[in-house]
């Protein structure tokens, strides 16, 4: 996008110079893409200005700058997780409890189901990276209340996991579900499975006439 301002100006000049070229084949050719020319290039020019605008502004101004001090890669890790975190919060926020049941079709999880998936593998990931047994998880989650303190408290769990993380152990040995990995892999999939099934909490308020305040990114 960066480019497009640039590119399209080259596009305007080049119009310019056909419309206001002679055209002796085409009575009074000349004035009439002359004429043209006075109506399409101030609409190009706005275009291109009104684009440019929005390509900025959709280069976040709250996007952090790169971690400084220890474990940068770890706090880059932690800072995806974290945009994701709160994007799948403020959707299940969102949600009205008797919406909590909704299903596009018979064959996929509930939006319920997804919240709660989420939460289950957050605590997995983030134990397996602690080094140690995901923490109990008591019983069957039935209301939004249960679910959302649920999910924000996998989110907790998971906060103090990439916190106190080195960078040093990223390479260190790990089993995803009986495949070898390393911590960095863990780390990395916990974002990947979170922006997953965002989409699906973002699909499953579009389908009830609910708007998504995850912002555009």
């Amino acid at each position: 996008m960066q480019h497009f301002p640039k590119n399209f100006f080259a596009a305007i000049r080049n119009l310019i110079d056909t419309l206001t070229r002679p055209h002796t084949g085409v009575p009074g050719g000349s004035l009439i893409f002359r004429s043209v020319a006075r109506v399409v290039v101030p609409v190009g020019i706005a275009s291109v200005w009104i684009l440019s605008s929005v390509a900025n502004a959709q280069i976040s101004p709250d996007f952090p700058n790169p971690p400084t001090g220890p474990n940068p890669l770890t706090k880059t890790l932690s800072i995806f997780r974290g945009n994701m975190q709160d994007k799948i919060t403020k959707s299940a926020d969102t949600m009205p409890e008797s919406k909590f049941s909704f299903r596009p079709t018979k064959d996929v999880r509930s939006f319920a189901e997804i919240v709660t998936h989420i939460a289950d593998i957050s605590y997995y990931l983030c134990a397996n990276a602690k080094g140690e047994a995901p923490p109990a998880m008591s019983g069957a989650k039935h209301s939004k209340t249960e679910i959302m303190a649920y999910l924000k408290s996998s989110f907790d769990y998971c906060d103090s996991t990439y916190a106190a993380f080195a960078d040093e152990h990223l390479n260190d040995p790990a089993d995803f579900w009986g495949h070898r990995a390393n911590k960095m892999f863990i780390l990395t999939q916990l974002p990947s499975h979170d922006a997953l099934h965002y989409g699906n909490l973002v699909t499953y308020l579009r389908l009830n006439g609910l708007e998504p305040s995850g912002g555009w990114f």
